[in-house]
This record gives structure tokens, sequence and C-alpha cells, in this order.
């Protein structure tokens, strides 16, 4: 499992994530810093990260078209760090718990602490 972290989620994610076994980058640190969506958004096909958001509606209109690596949405903004990590921990844990390619063309939304629903986009 590896996530891109888009530029609304802090980059100090990476080094969280990293503690319970997931690998990320964040957009600003592999230079796509000021990119367009779409580029982050080829980026992550290219190199089968899953994007981490809370840019909900530009993402989505990414998704459809061939197989994607899967997109995760916080759907509240203005969080700490802290919160974010609050917010995106229960869901890794819960993709740990399931096969290693299970984000395959998934979407999941996150709500609030310990709130997500998963749902399957799958290619055009």
């Amino acid at each position: 499992m590896k996530f891109l972290l888009d530029e609304n989620i802090s980059p100090a994610l990476a080094a969280y994530l990293a503690e319970v076994g997931v690998f990320a980058s964040s957009v600003p640190h592999i230079g796509l810093a000021g990119r367009p969506d779409h580029e982050v958004w080829r980026y992550a096909l290219d190199y089968d990260f899953a994007v981490v958001t809370t840019n909900a509606r530009d993402f989505i209109a990414l998704l459809g078209g061939d197989a994607h690596p899967g997109l995760i949405i916080l759907r509240e903004s203005g969080l700490s760090r802290t919160e974010q990590w609050s917010r995106l921990r229960p869901v890794v844990d819960f993709l740990n718990s399931e096969v290693s390619d299970f984000l395959l063309n998934k979407l999941v939304e996150i709500q609030g602490i310990g709130k997500f629903s998963v749902r399957d986009i799958p290619p055009a």
C-alpha cells in the first residue's frame, strides 16, 4: 500500500504512516507542489499510489478510465495534522486487515474519526 498525500494533507503524515507500515510521499516532496490535480493523479497512476486528499470534487472527477490504485478523501478541511491522522489511522488499520490490492478502483470517504465508507469505482 502506497499513499500520495495531496498538498492539503500534512506532509508529516508520511512519517506517521511509515510507523504503521505504509509507504507515503507528499506532493511537495516529489516536486508537484502547485501542479494541477490531473498531473498529481497521473503521477499516482504511473507510480501506483492511492491519493489522499480533501479535494473531493476535483479528484472524484478524475476517476474512471483506467484502473486506479485508489482515492481516499477526508471530507473535513482545515484539520490540523493530528486531526487528519486521527481520521486516517482507522482507515489504515482497516486497509491493513484487507487483501493487499483492496484499494484498487476504490473510493474511501472519511467523514470523521472512525467514520468512513468504501465504494467501488470501476474503470470505464
